[in-house]
């Protein structure tokens, strides 16, 4: 059974689109969401693997050129080479149609969306509501119980460790 986006994911959406810096305290703000339900609702759709990640976008044109700096611009240029490869992602987001690029995303994204989720422990579709396993900050979705346990015991120690470190920490936010 696919998940389905609600208004409150759509708006968390919207407002990363528009600055992919944003805290989640900004977009509590922009959206009138409380900042821990943001924080929530994003997890959750990353944890679910819609929001796959934030990427930076550089403007090599910017950089200063100048004698002395012959070090800097070695590793500019290796930096500048691993940036092409993620070109080929944001290519659309290198000119000027970022605005057009977005409208289309939002248009795209509404309420009702369906996520189609894969079992975290045998990678097959769930079809029915999923078994969620809760720790930490993290969530892991399950087409059945018996894949939920078969996590639980062959992860056991990790997820006892990222309890710890999570307990240990307080939760910071935005």
């Amino acid at each position: 059974m696919p998940l389905e986006l609600d208004e409150i994911d759509v708006s968390i959406i919207n407002s990363i689109l528009e600055d992919g810096r944003k805290s989640f305290r900004q977009i509590s703000r922009d959206t009138g969401i409380t900042t821990p339900t943001v924080k929530a609702r994003y997890d959750r759709l990353v944890n679910i693997g819609f929001i796959k990640g934030v990427l930076p976008i550089f403007d090599f044109e910017k950089i200063e050129s100048g004698e002395g700096k012959e070090k800097h611009f070695i590793h500019l240029e290796n930096l500048k080479e691993n940036v092409k490869r993620r070109r080929n992602i944001l290519n659309n987001y290198q000119n000027s149609n970022l605005k057009e690029e977005i409208r289309t995303i939002k248009k795209k994204i509404s309420d009702g969306l369906a996520i189609n989720i894969v079992c975290d422990f045998c990678e097959g579709p769930v079809h029915d509501k999923p078994k969620i396993l809760k720790f930490a900050n993290i969530e892991r979705f399950f087409c059945c119980n018996s894949c939920k346990s078969g996590y639980s015991q062959k992860y056991r120690g990790r997820i006892e460790s990222i309890k710890r470190k999570y307990e240990g920490k307080p939760e910071i936010d935005g």
